[in-house]
């Protein structure tokens, strides 16, 4: 079921993004700044604490460990930035027709992978509790990523149905790196794995939430869709 959950946000966002022609930047603003704020919010009142947190049949790690890891997370994302120009914040650029955008899709493709293996499997995970708010965020978060990629490879020039299959490569990664994380040596270290997702989400929710308009400030459509993500966070986490 999980892996049918991973693949269905990336499945909404083409059936979004062609329903509703969301092939402008503007038009998909507010959702990142949505996705942005509930990122940032299941993060620091959950996935964060809890990390530092050791049962009593489990080995502690050193916290200074731990953060070094987030940190890792943290700037491997601004080096993947560099690959996909920032897709991976529901970002679409103006491609130059007839041009795939390789590194783009690379990009992100690296992206989902890494963020995924630190699912692994429920019953070997560190907590079952982080393990699910981490699937949930990577969901939430895959739907803008989704409708930005299939913007920048429509305006490409690739049909639709070439479009639709990059979209499916990608949309791969995130099982793939699940099913890897859960069937090797790397489901022991789902902890490891988590501090170092923890940093990518850090830096990408960021980015999203103090990115600043055109003015260089914040217009209260932007203000309401972050209010509106902090809230539904909170009460994703409180009713979890």
């Amino acid at each position: 079921m999980d892996y049918g959950i991973l693949l269905s946000s990336i499945a909404l966002g083409a059936v979004t993004f062609f329903a509703f022609r969301l092939d402008e930047p503007r038009r998909i603003r507010l959702l990142n700044a949505f996705t942005g704020a509930y990122l940032l919010s299941l993060t620091l009142l959950h996935l964060l604490p809890e990390l530092y947190h050791t049962h009593a049949h489990e080995a502690a790690l050193s916290p200074l460990w731990i953060g070094a890891l987030m940190l890792t997370g943290f700037f491997l994302q601004v080096g993947l930035d560099v690959i996909s120009v920032g897709v991976e914040h529901g970002h679409t650029h103006v491609v130059r027709e007839g041009r795939v955008p390789w590194g783009v899709i690379l990009g992100l493709c690296l992206h989902a992978f890494v963020e995924a293996l630190a699912l692994a499997d429920r019953h070997r995970h560190f907590d079952p509790a982080s393990r699910q708010l981490l699937l949930v965020s990577i969901v939430v978060h895959n739907f803008p990523v989704s409708i930005a990629l299939l913007a920048m490879l429509c305006q490409s020039g690739m049909t639709r149905r070439t479009a639709l299959g990059w979209l499916a490569v990608f949309a791969a990664m995130g099982p793939l790196g699940m099913f890897l994380s859960a069937h090797t040596a790397l489901a022991e270290h789902t902890r490891e794995l988590t501090a170092l997702v923890i940093g990518i989400f850090l830096h990408i929710a960021t980015t999203i939430l103090f990115e600043a308009s055109d003015l260089h400030r914040f217009n209260v459509g932007k203000l309401a869709a972050i209010v509106l993500g902090t809230g539904l966070g909170i009460a994703t986490v409180l009713l979890h």
